[in-house]
């Protein structure tokens, strides 16, 4: 194994020995061939719970499109972007700053920045006139309509990739590649563009990241910049770095998934640390059902001889928990 150099916590990290699916050949591919590699998806999300994509369908102009936006923003004073902050508006959306995150409580709140967008809903919708938080429209920043574009149209590409990864993992557990197409209308699904700003590294100032967790949704998918900080948890306990790899997306399941596997996949602990020097830039969206949809045991993760180890909830339920015990303005 190559090693890496941890400036930060002063320890060896090891990279991370990920599989990389060819979605295209899933996609594309006969009977045969989709089993092959839906299967060799579950193996990877059996064990590390992380694997990369390739032939994902995003065109890399998509991501950096959305990078130069997000570093617009992200450069502007403190006082524009306070306008546009995620506790203004009630279906969080919108702008989190430092410290109003706290996936790891045992930290405390993130060092790092981030903009959330979900699907765009008009204010007649009756989820969101219902409450339903994650439900409703977008929230942009005036005068930025490149932002909003840019932040728009990779949500939308994401979404499709996100209806191909749940047929991957459906034909993997052994079911139709339509399993779980009648809970994606509509998803209850938020992409973060994060921002990492470079700290010095002068020993004393802690460098900005995301503390260790679990994603609470059915998975994420990740495109980053180039500039490394992604680590995870192996099975021994170890931190491993995630590098970027060119023309390829970061794929990690959440617990949703975990659950509805009866813990056949993994829902993996994993952080960001940036000790580049660098401001860093990701693109998180999370694979998710419609917020009504019932997370239940799948009929091939269970038996006589393994029950089911959770009950069944609401997606929409176990999601507003998560986020109510994570930020700060819920």
């Amino acid at each position: 194994m190559v090693s890496v150099r941890d400036q930060h916590l002063d320890c060896p990290v090891e990279i991370a020995s990920l599989p990389i699916i060819d979605l295209e050949s899933f996609v594309e591919g006969d009977a045969a061939t989709k089993q092959q590699i839906s299967q060799a998806a579950v193996d990877a999300c059996e064990s590390a719970g992380f694997f990369y994509v390739s032939g994902h369908g995003i065109e890399e102009q998509v991501f950096e499109s959305a990078k130069r936006a997000a570093l617009e923003f992200f450069r502007m004073p403190s006082e524009y972007k306070a306008k546009v902050h995620i506790s203004q508006f009630p279906h969080h959306r919108g702008y989190v700053g430092h410290h109003d995150v706290y996936p790891d409580v045992s930290k405390g709140g993130d060092i790092r920045e981030a903009y959330k967008v979900a699907l765009d809903l008009s204010e007649d919708d009756p989820d969101y006139q219902a409450g339903i938080t994650l439900y409703g429209p977008n929230v942009w920043p005036r005068e930025m309509p490149e932002f909003k574009e840019a932040l728009s149209c990779a949500y939308d590409h994401f979404q499709v990739l996100s209806n191909t990864i749940f047929s991957l993992f459906a034909v993997g557990l052994g079911q139709t590649e339509e399993f779980f197409a009648p809970l994606l209308e509509k998803p209850a699904s938020v992409m973060n563009v994060n921002y990492y700003a470079p700290v010095p590294d002068d020993g004393v100032s802690e460098p900005s990241g995301i503390g260790a967790h679990n994603d609470y949704e059915a998975f994420a998918m990740l495109w980053q910049d180039g500039v490394k900080g992604l680590q995870i948890q192996s099975l021994s306990g170890e931190w491993q770095a995630v590098e970027p790899v060119p023309q390829t997306l970061v794929i990690n399941i959440g617990e949703l998934m975990q659950h509805w596997t009866n813990d056949r996949f993994r829902a993996t602990p994993h952080r960001v640390i940036n000790v580049s020097g660098r401001e860093r830039v990701s693109l998180a969206c999370f694979g998710n059902t419609n917020y009504h949809a019932l997370i239940e045991c799948i009929d091939s993760c269970c038996s006589a001889d393994e029950p089911a180890r959770y009950p069944p909830v609401l997606a929409g339920d176990y999601l507003m928990a998560a986020i109510k015990r994570t930020y700060a303005y819920a």
